[in-house]
């Protein structure tokens, strides 16, 4: 079982990477984001937020929370990119549609 400081910085470095990896694949590779693309990144936010606080807080007894806090917005981004995949493949459909806006 991992450590608290290891949590604290794994709930940090996981939503950075995976934000990191979509705003660079939307700047560096013009892969632009769908609105549901867009709903992921909400959540990887609030956990890199939550991730900050619990490594400044960390003598505190509520850092733990924090931590959870964090690994709960990951996982919600990720039922929302699971939702996002099965409209991509047309398993089920979606709130809205899943399509780019290419400049031409």
């Amino acid at each position: 079982m991992a450590s608290l400081p290891t949590a604290r910085w794994l709930a940090l470095l996981l939503p950075v990477a995976l934000l990191g990896g979509a705003l660079v694949s939307q700047y560096l590779f013009g892969l632009y984001p769908c609105e549901m693309c867009m709903w992921q990144r909400w959540p990887h936010l609030a956990a890199i937020v939550f991730a900050l606080l619990a490594l400044v807080m960390r003598s505190s007894p509520g850092s733990i929370m924090l931590v959870v806090a964090a690994a709960l917005s990951v996982l919600i981004s990720g039922l929302i990119g699971g939702f996002h995949a099965g409209v991509e493949y047309g398993w089920w459909e979606g709130f809205t549609s899943c399509s780019t806006n290419l400049p031409a």
